[in-house]
């Protein structure tokens, strides 16, 4: 993926492109850790994020704001709708609530809370992102966010083994279903500690049952009890930029991030 900073004088050349892809990027609470085991600090959290500054000076690339979990691109197959559109979005932007929240916890400027650190895997993106959200975080709640970066194969254990308290972390469709984002907290390992055995019998529902309309329900009303919970901040849904010379044709990215050449050719008409 080119870097952000080069997108406009990729796009003047005609080179940088954007392709669909099912995917999302946020943040993951550890659910057991302090303070993020309070769900009024993970809302607070959650809540004084702005999302449209970030989009438009940081991350770029065409990408758009998420306020729930599910991307769009996802039908519902009982009634031919996205989603997305039929869930709507399930989380706000309020910096004033998230203050309250706080306070309600116990946390103000006598109180302070403890040491809050964000860890993210070494990439000059995955930096900007997280150095402006630990600016919105001293605006709006006046809080002080620590941030570590790791190399990836570290983070990924860190994280994995629920090390931290904040995290970076993204999750791309296996396959073409909102189940292949709701079953990520489902499972008793998951990366964010969250163990809701209501969440989990949701999803057991879902999954064991063959009616369309009563299985979106369920997964519905999952997604709904994952943000009631609090577990996730999401930031952005995905795309795939990438270069190409405009003369390579017949080729096709697929929403699941993968690249088709059977059918790739140079035309040379185009080619200087």
């Amino acid at each position: 993926e080119p870097p952000p900073a080069d997108q406009e004088r990729l796009e003047q050349m005609g080179l940088y492109k954007i392709a669909p892809y099912l995917g999302a990027y946020y943040y993951v609470f550890n659910v057991q850790k302090k303070p993020f085991d309070d769900v009024r600090v993970r809302k607070a959290f959650a809540l004084a994020v702005q999302r449209q500054g970030l989009m438009k000076y940081i991350v770029r690339g065409e990408k758009e704001a998420a306020y729930a979990w599910v991307p769009p691109g996802l039908k519902d197959k009982a009634t031919g709708r996205d989603f997305r559109k039929e869930g709507g979005n399930l989380i706000a932007e309020d910096p004033a609530k998230a203050r309250q929240l706080l306070k309600e916890a116990g946390y103000d400027d006598q109180h302070p809370l403890p040491e809050v650190t964000l860890l993210f895997n070494t990439n000059e993106m995955h930096k900007a992102v997280a150095e402006a959200l630990q600016a919105m975080w001293k605006e709006n709640l006046g809080v002080d966010v620590n941030i570590i970066n790791q190399e990836s194969k570290v983070f990924m254990a860190t994280r994995a083994q629920g090390d931290y308290q904040l995290a970076r972390a993204s999750w791309i469709a296996d396959y073409i279903d909102p189940m292949t984002f709701l079953d990520v907290f489902a499972d008793d390992e998951n990366d964010a500690q969250y163990h809701n055995p209501a969440y989990n019998a949701l999803i057991a529902k879902a999954k064991a049952s063959n009616d369309e309309r009563q299985r979106m329900a369920y997964l519905h009303e999952a997604e709904q009890m994952l943000f009631d919970d609090c577990v996730i901040i999401p930031l952005y849904y995905t795309t795939q930029p990438y270069v190409a010379q405009p003369y390579i044709r017949g080729y096709h990215w697929s929403p699941l991030g993968l690249v088709d050449f059977k059918k790739a050719y140079i035309d040379e008409s185009e080619r200087k």
